[in-house]
């Protein structure tokens, strides 16, 4: 069954369970973000439930960045097989076709109309019609219908997940040897799907493989994945010189910017 969702492009990969930080200070996404927070009664839009106020899809930018041009004429035409938000001479990026639904868990707003948000991922789903959208205009954002995607084991996927336990101890280990070990705090979920995602989300990758591990079919394809990911992210950081680590995940920069 479709359902239409809001659609927030971002420059990262959200995936479920995964929080992150936004300030939202962009017209379209303001006006975006004061829909979905602004208390609506029974009697305004009964179909409006709560939690559905609280809830936009993310979905990676591909291409172009997260803030629009103030200038640029032309109403974009978007394809679900990579969906665009603005052909050419129009200012919007283009985006994956599978993303993951975000939930706002926490809300700040300012006099002159910006946000700073908590979001959550929740669930994944593909775009299967991207409305079109007037790029030229501030205060218009798209929205889509999607479908939400099943969330199989997959063969051999407790397997899998032990092997992916262990690469990672040795990731976290060969890191905090170098003083960038990401947060450990938590025990590492028991479940292969939930540790799926938090692995992904944890790894440092660039958001190109991040969006590979989030478009896996099933939970024992994306612990493969992050084995081959991890192997190799291994092999880095145990090399006597490290060149071009990114550090971003390892940066308390408290802020994604759209």
């Amino acid at each position: 069954m479709a359902v239409v969702l809001p659609i927030f492009p971002l420059n990262i990969v959200l995936f479920p369970g995964m929080s992150i930080p936004l300030h939202v200070f962009e017209p379209r996404y303001r006006s975006l973000v004061t829909e979905l927070v602004d208390p609506v009664t029974a009697e305004d839009d009964p179909e409006r439930s709560p939690q559905r106020q609280r809830r936009f899809g993310s979905v990676w930018i591909e291409l172009g960045h997260e803030v629009a041009a103030e200038s640029g004429p032309g109403e974009s035409t978007l394809d679900p097989g990579g969906p665009a938000i603005g052909e050419p001479g129009a200012t919007l990026p283009k985006v994956s076709s599978t993303g993951c639904t975000a939930l706002i868990r926490d809300v700040r707003s300012y006099e002159d109309g910006r946000y700073d948000l908590l979001i959550e991922g929740g669930a994944r789903f593909a775009i299967t019609d991207l409305e079109s959208v007037d790029a030229s205009s501030p205060d218009e954002y798209a929205t889509a219908s999607v479908s939400f995607l099943p969330e199989p084991l997959g063969p051999d996927a407790d397997e899998h997940a032990e092997r992916v336990r262990e690469l990672y101890r040795i990731y976290c280990d060969r890191l905090a040897s170098i003083g960038m070990a990401p947060d450990t705090s938590k025990e590492l979920p028991k479940d292969p799907i939930a540790l799926s995602y938090t692995v992904a989300s944890t790894i440092v990758l660039d958001q190109a493989e991040k969006q590979r591990l989030l478009e896996a079919e099933d939970a024992a394809t994306r612990l493969a994945v992050a084995a081959r990911f991890l192997r190799r992210e291994n092999r880095i950081v145990a090399a006597p010189t490290l060149h071009n680590l990114p550090a971003g995940p390892f940066l308390d920069l408290g802020v994604s910017f759209n």
